[in-house]
């Protein structure tokens, strides 16, 4: 029998108010991708330039009990 919030590589769930995918997942923790804001840069002799940076891992139980919003 499985249960409802047992996280799986490939999840889309929600964590820290956003949707974020899950990375890997082990017996102890999960891996969980989340999204940074872009950040404006200008330089010296331009027009302002965005960047997005890359997501944030950051881990969790394994265990938590999070909405999971896609399979």
């Amino acid at each position: 029998m499985t249960n409802s919030y047992t996280l799986r590589a490939g999840d889309v769930v929600e964590y820290a108010g956003q949707p974020c995918r899950v990375i890997r997942v082990s017996e102890s923790a999960a891996v969980v991708a989340v999204i940074q804001k872009p950040r404006t840069i200008t330089p010296r002799f331009g027009k302002p330039v965005r960047i997005q940076p890359r997501p944030k891992l950051e881990r969790i139980s394994a265990n938590s009990e999070i909405p999971i919003l896609n399979r």
